[in-house]
Parts: structure tokens; C-alpha cells; sequence
């Protein structure tokens, strides 16, 4: 048999020998700010002080490796951390107090790991710890800039390598962003330089993607260079996911269209459920959005989230109310799309504006620094479990068509995938639905579900329609 396409050929070779695209669309992403989640050193390091909220806490490589049952039981299936570069040495002056880069974003050398964090050893353990586990192991890369009062700033060499004061812009790209210098990626020799080495990292550790900072004040030279190095020297596997503040499908668009990106953080599902949970819009608005939210172009994603690094906890917005941030997750884990949750944010750590969005992670009981003794709700962190479990079980949600079955002001019943059927109800009433016919949920946030086709009030249940 003779075959005239090459890249039949090609797709046939690959599908035979077991080695398909990755769908990362199926992960389930865990959000860690390495400082604020698990200490394993003994807070050995120099310069941690737990009392600060904006210096260093503690948290390094190895107890997140040590720890990395908690996330694994939860069901997570990939780990991004926060950036591991090393950070300037001088903090600088804030409300809160003296402020470090404990959070990974103020680089003052990329070609090391900062040893606050740990050393590049301890990450490629934590690479194979994650592989071992069949996780997979996701570097937060920032190419768009540096720390206040870098080397950069100073080096005979790399003078004409940022933009700083008045050398700022006004458009994206140019701009400096919170004053930060800017690096000149449209520079051939600063582009070749940190690509270099947050490729090169990539390669030595062994990790599986990159979450790519400040997405849309990079210009689009760079990222195509980068995207064919990236197939080059890591492979169509290594999944590329960037941050476009605010971003949606609408802006998502351009970034798939030429192919920049595998994925885009989807901060128009954070609104649009942060809106319908506080009651700005109503259940059938919802409703309409979440069957459109994920038309984007084949193979390609928009991960959705509930918290972050960089805007209140959602339950700190919702002041507290569980029941509500339940149906949150409920409504995270049955999107398409690759869900992210933030460290703690399945235990109840609720930290309101910044400083407080970054807090420690909750250890409870255990002896866990910087954490330990903070307290946790473990019956919410069974239930993300649980819906967790149930999108594992279910394959098509990820990639399936949504169908209201009913709505009202404050509740929404939709079928997603061939079997799930998910009910919301935030009011504070119980809602009939008994003209659905649906029994008796097979998942619920509430305690004691109702039987009689009523939807419990402030609750979300699932059913297997199978």
C-alpha cells in the first residue's frame, strides 16, 4: 500500500507506537508558592522570618517534596510551583512591611536555583518524586523582566539589556511594569541568554511545562522563537501555559490562532463565578456562559480557577461562606479546560488582600512549618476529593458540550459530558426540581441531600445519568 500524505504517515507511526499528544486538558493542576507551602530544612535557610507577611517563610524544594502526599491524595495530577530563580538580596519598603521576593518574581541571576528555595538537585528529585507518583512537574518562567536593583543594572555587558525610568513605554510590551526593569526580549542576545536557562533548567530537571508570566508584555518574536525551541529541545509534549491578566477566550484567540501557547489561565471563569456566587448574576446568565466559555481552537485550553497568588482568596470574598465556595469547586471540576487550585484553597486558607492572598499553607494538627497549627477544614478538602475522583471517572467532561436542563435566578442544572449532570443552588431556600426526575444525587456538598427532587439550599450535587 502506498500512503501520499507524509503527515498520515506520521500520525499513523506515532498513534502506533503509543506516542499521541499529551491532552493536558485532563490534569488537574496544583498551585504552590514554594515559601508558603512546606519547610524541610528546619527553617535553616537565612533571612526567614515567619512573622513578616511579605518576607521569607521557609517553605523550600525539599518539604514540598516531603509533603507531596498531601497533594497526590487529593487527586492533583501536576504541580506548578512558583519561580526558583535566585531573587535580589535587598527588599524593599512596603505597608506591610520590609518586602522580599519570597513569592519568585524579582530575579537577580536566572542562571541558579535561589538557595532559600533550595538547590537545582533538590528540584530534580522533586521532578522524579512527581513522576514517580505519575505527576507531572510545571516551572513558573518570567522573561519579561527582573528584581529591583539586580546585577542586571549594573553589568558592563548587559547595558543596552533593560529598559528602565524613562526608557519605559506605554504599550505592553514596553512598559515596565510596577516599576520593574524590563528585559529587552526582542534583543537577539538577552533572548538567547534566558532561554537558555529556563530551557536548559527544563532539560536537566526533567520538567513537563511552563506556566509563562506576564504573557502579553513579551513581544510575539519571542514567543514563536520559543515555541520552536521548545519542540526542539523538549519535545510536542512540554505544555505551555500563559498568563494574560484578565484573559478569555476572546483573547485567547490570536495566542492559539499562531500557536504561541497551549493554554491561557482563565480569568474570565474566576469573574463569571466570583459574579454569580456574590449574586450579580443570575443562574441562567451562568447558565449561557459556561456552554460558550470553552469554544477555543483544537488542542488548545483555557485552565480554569476559583484563587490565585495575585487576587483574594475566593473564599475571603465570599466572607467565609464553605457552602458557597463548594459549589465553586463544583462548578471548577466539572469545566472544560485544565482546573488550578492554589495551595490551601481546598483546606479553607482564605487570606483577603495582599499580603494576606499569600498566606501559609494550612497544616492543622501536623508538624508542618511555616504552617503548622493553622487551622484546616478537612470535610471541604473530602469533598474537592471526591469531585476530583468524579472527574477522573469522567473523561468527557474536559472536552464535552454543556446543556441547561433548567434554571432560575439562583439555580442551574446542566448536563456535561455523556453522563454528569451537575445542580447549583445559591439561595437560601431549597429549590424543585423534580420535574428533571433525577433521584437522589449521587455527589452533594450538602450533608443531608434531599430526596424528594429538591435542590438544598447554598448546595451543589451531582448525578451520574448513566
Amino acid at each position: 500500500m502506498i500512503f501520499k500524505s507524509a503527515g498520515w504517515v506520521t500520525a499513523l507511526l506515532l498513534a502506533l507506537a503509543g506516542q499521541a499528544k499529551a491532552d493536558w486538558g485532563q490534569e488537574i493542576i496544583y498551585f504552590v508558592m514554594v515559601d508558603r507551602f512546606a519547610d524541610g530544612d528546619g527553617l535553616a535557610a537565612p533571612g526567614i522570618e515567619p512573622e513578616n507577611p511579605v518576607a521569607f517563610h521557609g517553605g523550600d524544594l525539599r518539604g514540598l517534596t516531603e509533603q507531596l502526599d498531601e497533594i497526590s491524595d487529593l487527586g492533583a495530577t501536576a504541580v506548578w510551583i512558583t519561580p526558583i530563580a535566585q531573587q535580589v538580596s535587598k527588599p524593599i519598603p512596603s505597608e506591610a512591611g520590609l518586602f522580599h521576593g519570597h513569592h519568585g518574581y524579582w530575579a537577580e541571576d536566572l542562571s541558579g536555583v535561589d538557595p532559600r528555595f533550595g538547590s537545582e538537585e533538590d528540584l530534580r528529585a522533586l521532578a522524579d518524586a512527581l513522576h514517580q507518583r505519575e505527576m507531572k512537574l510545571m516551572l513558573d518562567v518570567v522573561y519579561n523582566h527582573v528584581g529591583y536593583g539586580s546585577s542586571f543594572e549594573t553589568d558592563p555587558e548587559r547595558t543596552n539589556w533593560l529598559r528602565m525610568g524613562e526608557g519605559c513605554g506605554g504599550d505592553p510590551v514596553t512598559s515596565c511594569i510596577y516599576g520593574l526593569p524590563d528585559l529587552r526580549t526582542e534583543n537577539e542576545d538577552v533572548a538567547t541568554y534566558v532561554l537558555e536557562q529556563q530551557l536548559g533548567l527544563a532539560e536537566r530537571v526533567g520538567a513537563d511545562g511552563f506556566r509563562l508570566d506576564t504573557f502579553k508584555h513579551v513581544d510575539k518574536a519571542f514567543w514563536m522563537r520559543h515555541r520552536t525551541e521548545i519542540r526542539e529541545r523538549l519535545g510536542d509534549d512540554f505544555y505551555l501555559l500563559g498568563e494574560v491578566w484578565g484573559a478569555d477566550k476572546y483573547d485567547a484567540a490570536p495566542v492559539f490562532d499562531d500557536d504561541l501557547a497551549d493554554g491561557l489561565i482563565d480569568f474570565g471563569f474566576r469573574s463569571a463565578i466570583y459574579d454569580f456566587l456574590r449574586g450579580v448574576w443570575t443562574a441562567e446568565k451562568l447558565g449561557r456562559y459556561l456552554t460558550n466559555r470553552h469554544t477555543v481552537k483544537a488542542g488548545h485550553h483555557l485552565a480554569p480557577f476559583l484563587s490565585n497568588h495575585d487576587m483574594p482568596m475566593l473564599l475571603a470574598q465570599l466572607r467565609g461562606d464553605t457552602d458557597k465556595l463548594k459549589i465553586g469547586f463544583a462548578l471548577l471540576m466539572t469545566a472544560s479546560g485544565p482546573p488550578i487550585i492554589a495551595w490551601g484553597e481546598e483546606v479553607g486558607r482564605r487570606g483577603g488582600v495582599w499580603p494576606d492572598n499569600r498566606g501559609d499553607m494550612p497544616w492543622g494538627a501536623q508538624d508542618v512549618q511555616p504552617g503548622a497549627g493553622l487551622a484546616r477544614d478537612d470535610a471541604l478538602r473530602g469533598f474537592v476529593r471526591e469531585l476530583i475522583a468524579w472527574r477522573k471517572a469522567h473523561s468527557d467532561l474536559t472536552t464535552a458540550d454543556q446543556e441547561t436542563l433548567l434554571a432560575s435566578r439562583d439555580g442551574l442544572v446542566f448536563r456535561k459530558g455523556r453522563c454528569t449532570v451537575v445542580g447549583i443552588n445559591r439561595g437560601e431556600e431549597g429549590w424543585d426540581i423534580a420535574a428533571l426526575g433525577l433521584g437522589r444525587p449521587d455527589l452533594s456538598s450538602s450533608v443531608k441531600p434531599r430526596m424528594d427532587g429538591v435542590l438544598a439550599a447554598k448546595s451543589a450535587s451531582l448525578w451520574n445519568a448513566c
